[in-house]
């Protein structure tokens, strides 16, 4: 081969690394991102199951593993009777097959590293190149020789130090370490996604501030290594929100085929949304009706060609979610989810009369029976997900203590009462989260721009139409589940874990906060660092010092989150992001981001150690070193 044909070869080798590059991160700061959300989720990650309910995942996986599609052999837990686990054809089942399939690779990599590597020095080797990897991203972004040097230095010190503290691990639980790193995986990718669809409709900065909101504001890092949906359902809907805004964008930009690039990116939200059905189909069912209903009515294009192509890959995705279900129950339309849900959906049986207008009426009806029978067979779903959205609605109006108890302040309410702790140990979203306090700003922010909104001009907008899908989102969401919340076990309301994304989006794109990042990001990033580092240090005094039981000390958390966003959403109804007001505004948002941050540490090595199972030796360390409650 040539000199010449050599260049070619490393160019398009070149290129093609930053088409992929491209297409999963955005630029380097999306790369970074993925880094950061990756070493940070390795930190907290527990080689136990922390929730019950993932004893049936994992267990499939075992019984998948051995060739076996349904389960016959609980080989993790107290046994096969655990939560998520359904009756189907004379055998057990789990609900959720989407991700024991996917993590099936996973799994055979682990079982091929077991047999050359120790597993606990090869996942931190793993951890160690991925912290190199961050600060290499970080030194090439930053144009810094040093940053570069400096980082291959720390990893290398890093992965001594773990090896130096290693103990062996459970090379027999590998279907749980497949199953987590999966997880782990795909919620890496959700600061991506909301990084970069601010850095559309806002500026990279704003993406990256965001994204380092939902990071380090939100509890993404407690949730993102378990083995269960809400990490994956946060990506997706993230996906299909840069998705319908791309449609948009292409199309109001001029760019060359904007409608083709437009009816891909369409098609690519609805395909997230048939491949989500194979994880949680009744949320798919929710995510797909308010899909349809925001872009159907302001897309840039419907034309019967533009639709089929749709509608196409939407089938196309939806074939593991058919196959999966035919398989293991006999019927593609009837996920394992439904089995449980159907019960809720009762079906009138038609009155029979022996009168001549009755018997007549009945003759009709024995005509037209194997159509109404097919009808509410394929409309069954909907109807499962309408009862329960009005159920939400009437909780709204029946029952607003709650939603209180979900939205706003856990407590000791006896619906939220953990009956094992002397406080619940559940936090409310906006105590797990205050940071989103300040979207109560939208309140005002609406009222003063009431009298200059253009309906038509905004719905074609596509920074409105992602506006609109994810206000839609969040409600739709929260009266799915408003009937049954709160509940034991959720820690931070995990079951709305997607209004924590959607509501970092929506703080994001106030304008005070816009206008207020803009021009003090440096203060909002030392307050945050300060928060974490020194205000981790008093609160873990101040919890040594008084609490008396973890559930009493997490209900401490909740108080000093609420304590801190009354401030911050006062700030957010004023509105004035000028002067020492925006540089308030700034802290405010900086103090409460970092408090979130410490709860999840605490959570990790304090209040759910899980026996001392960290993955990483160091942390586990750390934790048994440190005893507060």
């Amino acid at each position: 081969m040539s000199t010449v044909e050599t260049l070619a070869e490393r160019w398009r080798t070149r290129r093609r690394r930053f088409t992929s590059t491209e297409v999963l991160f955005g630029d380097r700061i999306g790369v970074s991102l993925f880094f950061a959300s990756l070493c940070l989720f390795g930190a907290v990650w527990r080689t136990e199951i922390f929730i019950t309910d993932s004893y049936a995942l994992v267990n499939a996986l075992y019984n998948f593993s051995n060739g076996e599609l349904y389960l016959v052999e609980a080989a993790y837990g107290p046994g096969l009777d655990t939560p998520g686990v359904e009756q189907a054809n004379g055998g057990q089942i789990a609900r959720n097959y989407g991700v024991i399939v996917l993590s099936l690779p996973i799994w055979a990599l682990l079982e091929a590293l077991t047999v050359v590597l120790d597993l606990r020095v090869a996942l931190v080797g793993l951890y160690s190149l991925t912290l190199l990897a961050l600060g290499v991203t970080i030194g090439r972004l930053r144009g810094s020789e040093s940053i570069v040097l400096g980082s291959c230095l720390a990893a290398v010190i890093f992965f001594a130090g773990n090896v130096a503290l290693a103990a062996p691990l459970e090379s027999a639980s590998t279907h749980l370490y497949a199953l987590q790193l999966f997880h782990l995986l795909v919620a890496a990718f959700a600061p991506v996604l909301l990084y970069r669809l601010l850095a559309r409709i806002e500026t990279p900065t704003l993406g990256a501030i965001g994204a380092t909101m939902f990071l380090l504001g939100t509890p993404l890092a407690i949730w993102a290594p378990v083995p269960k949906r809400h990490a994956i359902t946060v990506t997706v809907v993230l996906v299909v929100a840069y998705a319908l805004y791309r449609s948009r964008e292409c199309v109001s930009d001029g760019t060359e085929g904007g409608s083709a690039v437009s009816a891909m990116f369409r098609a690519i939200a609805y395909a997230s949304v048939g491949l989500y059905a194979w994880v949680q189909a009744p949320e798919a069912l929710t995510l797909l009706v308010v899909l349809a209903l925001v872009d159907v009515p302001t897309a840039p294009d419907n034309q019967p060609r533009t639709l089929a192509t749709i509608g196409a890959a939407f089938v196309l995705s939806l074939v593991p979610f058919f196959v999966t279900n035919y398989v293991l129950i006999g019927s593609p339309l009837k996920p394992p989810r439904l089995l449980a849900g159907a019960s809720r959906a009762s079906a009138a049986e038609p009155a029979t009369s022996t009168g001549g207008s009755g018997a007549l009426a009945g003759q009709i009806l024995s005509v037209f029976s194997p159509a109404i029978a097919l009808v509410s067979r394929v409309t069954q779903p909907l109807q499962i997900l309408a009862g329960e959205l009005m159920a939400g609605v009437a909780v709204l109006f029946t029952q607003p203590e709650s939603l209180y108890h979900t939205l706003i302040r856990s407590g000791d309410a006896a619906a939220a009462l953990d009956a094992s702790e002397r406080y619940s140990t559940n936090l409310t979203v906006l105590e797990a989260a205050p940071v989103l306090a300040a979207t109560v700003g939208w309140v005002a922010a609406l009222w003063r721009r009431r009298g200059s909104v253009s309906i038509v001009g905004c719905v074609l907008s596509g920074r409105t139409v992602v506006d609109i899908f994810v206000v839609l989102i969040v409600l739709a969401t929260t009266f799915q589940y408003a009937s049954r919340l709160p509940v034991h076990a959720q820690l931070t309301v995990r079951y709305l874990f997607v209004l924590y994304p959607l509501g970092v989006y929506l703080l994001v794109r106030l304008p005070v906060v816009r206008r207020t990042l803009k021009e003090h990001w440096r203060a909002f990033a030392w307050t945050t660092a300060v928060a974490v580092l020194i205000g981790g240090q008093l609160l873990a005094v101040g919890i040594f010092w008084t609490a008396k039981s973890p559930g009493e000390t997490i209900q401490l958390h909740g108080v000093v989150a609420l304590v801190s966003a009354i401030p911050l959403s006062l700030w957010a109804l004023v509105g004035r992001s000028d002067g020492s007001v925006g540089v308030l505004g700034a802290i405010l948002l900086g103090i409460t981001t970092g408090l979130s941050a410490v709860f999840t540490m605490l959570v990790t090595i304090e209040y759910y150690p899980l026996g001392g199972t960290h993955l990483l030796p160091i942390v586990r360390a750390l934790a048994e070193a440190v005893t507060l409650v």
